[in-house]
This record gives C-alpha cells, structure tokens and sequence, in this order.
C-alpha cells in the first residue's frame, strides 16, 4: 500500500522562509501512476498549481532530476503545486493521459480546500509533452466533462515548451493526401499508442480552440523557437485564441533551452517562474 506521509519543509527562495507540507504519493485513481506529490504553503485560500512532466507519453516521472523540485519554489509565492504522475505509453494507450490529467484536476479540486486552498483557484501546467496535455485538457471541454467539470474549473493554463500540432505531418497530408500518410503513419511504431490517425490529430490543442477557454500564458525557451517551431504554433494558438474572445499570451525566456527552462525554475529569481507567479496571481484576484 502507498504510504502518505507529511513532513515540514522549510523552503528559502532569496531571503523569505516558509514553513509548508508536503505530500507524496497521493491516489487520484487505482493505478500505481495515477499519484500526485502536493507542496502546500503556510496560508489560506491559496491557488494551486497543477504540473504535468514531459516524456512523450511513454517516459517520465515526477520524481526524474529535471521535475522533483518543480514545486519547491511555489510555497514560498503562497501558490501550493501538485505534481503530477499519468499512465504511460506502451502499457496505456492514448487517451489514459488526457483522461489522467483531468482526473488529477477533479481530485484537486475535490481535496484542495480540506488543505487550506481556494477549489477555485486551480491552473494547469506542464513541460513539453506535458504542455500538449495541459493544453489540450483546457481548450478540448470533454476531458473534463467527464467528472463533470467545465474548462472554466481552471482559472489559468500555462503550456512550456511544446508544439500545438504537428507541422510536418500536416504538410505532409496537404502534399501527398491522406492514404499516403495514413499507411505510413500505421508503418510507424511510435504510432501504436493512437487508436488511428484522427485519434493523433485530435490530441493537438490547436484544433480545439473555441471561445470560453481559461487563460493562457505559453512560456518558449529561446533555444527552441524554430526547431521545433514552438513559437509559431504556439503564437498561431495565441492569435486564434484571442479571435474568438479569449485571453492568451506567450513569452520567449531568454537564454534558456528546453531543459535548462524547466530545471531552473526554482532559482531565486528565475524570470519564468516570475511569469508564472504573476500569471497565477493576477488571474486569481
């Protein structure tokens, strides 16, 4: 049986201490991976961030080097942070990670408040592949009708570091026609995870943009602007986004790659976790 367990943490970011709880290995479901580690401040009504590692869907783990610490820094700017596991690719085929991601954000939303939290102060975040489903879990609404939730359960989205779509297989379907590409992405065994080739396609967030979507903050490593174009996809998110009425934006983190973003995060004064504070805060007031 998996152990829950608090301990007191003192956190120092610059100068400011602060005592917080911290919980590990929490359920949101009955498999091994349906767990979630939650870093608590010491106050009331707090908002809580709910962060999603990247892997592609078949790798990671919220205890890897690149995401344990992701919630250290987030007590300290009385936000608390829920670090999230989902199943994985091969063993759970799409879509167990969309359907885990929303479940981590009903149970959130269910316990957060027994904890000191406002259940209305929720904001989904994730890097890289963890991103696309942060993204596509706020903008696609059936993810989260399921535990009868609408998108607006999330006062916030804040995608780092990932592509909304896949460029080149929609240029390749515009240049050689969908028998070509559908037989050729049923050859690939990267594929096997998707039902069928309209199961993949529907996974990216752009083709779920609509009016009443929660906010968007997408947060672009320079190093990764072009290759692959996350700024492009994600600026044509942002661009569509605010056609139909909602508020979205994205910033370009200076001097920080793909990796180095995440894994600085809770450096005193890192810029992107400024951004995402002020994102936090601002949407909750």
């Amino acid at each position: 049986m998996t152990s829950i367990w608090f301990v007191l943490l003192v956190l120092t970011w610059g100068s400011v201490a602060v005592a917080a709880s911290f919980e590990q290995d929490l359920a949101y479901g009955s498999d091994p991976l349906q767990r979630l580690d939650l870093a608590l401040p010491d106050a009331k009504g707090f908002p809580t961030v709910i962060f999603l590692h990247g892997g592609s869907l078949t790798s990671g783990d919220k205890a890897d080097e690149d995401y344990r610490n992701v919630p250290a820094p987030f007590p300290v700017a009385g936000i608390a942070c829920a670090n999230v596991n989902y199943r994985l690719a091969p063993a759970h085929d799409w879509p167990a990670q969309a359907e885990d991601v929303a479940a981590a954000v009903a149970w959130v939303r269910e316990h957060i408040a027994s904890r000191g939290g406002d259940p209305g102060k929720l904001y989904l975040m994730g890097h890289s592949s963890g991103a696309t489903l942060a993204a596509l879990v706020g903008s696609d609404a059936r993810w989260l009708a399921r535990h009868d939730l609408a998108t607006s359960a999330l006062q916030g989205v804040i995608p780092m570091g990932s592509i909304m779509w896949d460029v080149e297989l929609e240029q390749a379907l515009e240049k050689y026609g969908r028998e070509r590409v559908e037989q050729a992405f049923g050859r690939d065994p990267d594929n096997k995870m998707y039902e069928n080739l309209d199961a993949y396609l529907e996974h990216w967030p752009i083709r779920h943009i609509r009016g009443g979507m929660p906010p968007f903050l997408f947060l672009i490593a320079a190093s990764e602007q072009e290759q692959p174009p996350v700024l492009a996809t994600n600026r044509k998110f942002v661009e569509e986004a605010r056609a139909k009425g909602n508020r979205a934006e994205y910033k370009v983190l200076p001097d920080r790659t793909h990796y180095s973003a995440i894994r600085r995060l809770g450096e005193p004064g890192d810029p992107a976790f400024a951004l995402v504070r002020d994102f936090v805060h601002s949407a909750s007031k």
